[in-house]
């Protein structure tokens, strides 16, 4: 039985829960990326890009998510922001970049963009 004392701890715990879990899912993007590979479409499983090395025809690179919402990539630095699934990537000169998280978890990201897309697959350093 839910008395009327007991309602306010209860939405507290709510809010606490939600902010908990959504912090937890942003703070995944955050720290250093390390390039892998340039796929042609949009990709969203990793299974087998796990063992793939860093040799990739385009180089390498690192890709550092910060708390304060700015990003550095090849040595050009940016802020960000995430929504859901979205991120739009705004670099200084340049319009903003809208990319699409296909897959994210603590050791790799998938981005993906384009009219024809491609993905870019990122391991965690």
């Amino acid at each position: 039985m839910i008395t009327q004392q007991n309602k306010p701890v209860k939405f507290i715990f709510i809010i606490f829960s939600f902010l908990s879990l959504s912090s937890c899912t942003s703070s995944r993007l955050l720290g250093s990326w390390e390039f892998i590979d340039l796929y042609d479409g949009v990709v969203t499983e990793i299974d087998t890009l796990k063992s793939k090395e860093n040799n990739s025809k385009y180089g390498t690179g690192t890709l550092t998510f910060n708390k304060d919402n700015f990003f550095i990539s090849m040595e050009e630095s940016g802020s960000y922001q995430r929504k859901n699934k979205t991120l739009k990537m705004k670099y200084p000169a340049v319009d903003t970049v809208v990319m699409n998280i296909s897959y994210e978890s603590k050791n790799y990201l998938l981005l993906s963009a384009g009219k024809d897309p491609k993905t870019w697959f990122y391991r965690k350093k």
